[in-house]
């Protein structure tokens, strides 16, 4: 374990076990509960609720304060992470079946629904003066979630593919970056942050939240799937629009390009479909650049947090930094 992932992991130990007290196994009915006692049992890296901690400490708090934030935020991104495997039609989380694969699609939806319920019940239990404040940042957030996945959608439904850079960066700040800057900045206003403390903890928190997304677009085509935990081109399979496809798409000339995306527009693409955009990505040599831009992102995402404390800024600094380099 690297050095980062223990602090990661030291941080994050009372959220750990407010989660572990939410989400026992035993409370009835199975059927909600059971489920989502089984999906909260196998966490990600809990990177949101350790970022809303580390901005917490940043600006003097006590991470105690932030702990029913962190939770809460850590629940909302499962909850979209069950809904968003039932959308994508995706097999695999964190190295196991799908909830939607293995107790059907109706009652994994249900679970999710009931996940949400759960978020807005920790949320309601924020303490501190500016409870009603956090919440409200909240909201916001969890809405540009939905803001972003919805347009997203309708690129699917419309069979949209002539997208931007610029399209691409609204929807990745809406699903990914929002629910990362709201984290840091609800961790700043429960440390009793300042606008300006707060305000930069939240542009440094979308900035690493775009930066994450892209890496993960690079992980989903390029990575290990034992260590991804997902199965690997299935952003492929699933016909998403990423940094690399719009770039793939730019690079590649005459009957490549005309052939990446007739794979890409199928709405069922075989094993080996998936395997030939790979080969045809790889060829367009795009992957480097797009690496390139998750770094860029993250660089200038770290440089807001120069309006904190130099001493404050390091253990931020550090999960930044490890964004970048992670392999799951």
């Amino acid at each position: 374990m690297l050095e980062i992932e223990r602090k990661i992991e030291e941080l994050n130990r009372p959220v750990k076990r407010r989660l572990q007290e939410l989400f026992a196994p035993g409370k009835k009915p199975f059927e909600v509960y059971g489920l989502l006692s089984e999906f909260m049992a196998k966490p990600g890296k809990l990177l949101r609720p350790a970022l809303c901690l580390a901005s917490c400490q940043a600006v003097g708090g006590r991470r105690e304060d932030a702990v029913s934030a962190a939770a809460a935020i850590e629940m909302f991104h499962n909850f979209t992470l069950i809904h968003d495997d039932i959308e994508d039609n995706s097999l695999l989380r964190r190295g196991k079946p799908c909830l939607h694969i293995k107790y059907s699609l109706p009652l994994a939806l249900n679970a999710g629904d009931g996940l949400f319920m759960l978020v807005w019940k920790e949320a309601l239990s924020i303490p501190g003066p500016r409870r009603e404040e956090a919440q409200r940042r909240l909201l916001s957030g969890f809405t540009q979630v939905l803001e972003g996945q919805a347009i997203e959608l309708g690129w699917y439904f419309k069979g949209k593919w002539d997208v931007a850079e610029s399209d691409y960066r609204t929807v990745v700040e809406g699903k990914t970056g929002a629910l990362i800057s709201c984290a840091c900045e609800v961790g700043g206003m429960l440390g009793g942050g300042d606008r300006a403390a707060c305000r930069a903890l939240s542009e440094f928190g979308m900035g690493i939240g775009v930066g994450f997304q892209i890496m993960d677009d690079v992980l989903n085509l390029s990575g290990d799937q034992k260590k991804y935990g997902k199965e690997i081109g299935g952003d492929i399979a699933e016909g998403k629009r990423t940094l690399i496809t719009i770039r793939a798409l730019q690079a590649l000339e005459g009957r490549k390009r005309e052939r990446l995306g007739f794979i890409l527009k199928k709405s069922k693409k075989s094993k080996r479909d998936v395997k030939e955009a790979l080969l045809l990505i790889k060829e367009s040599g795009v992957m480097e650049s797009v690496v390139n831009a998750a770094e860029e992102e993250i660089s200038r995402a770290i440089s807001k947090l120069d309006a904190l404390p130099r001493n404050s800024q390091k253990l931020l600094r550090e999960i930044a930094e490890y964004i970048t380099k992670r392999e799951r």
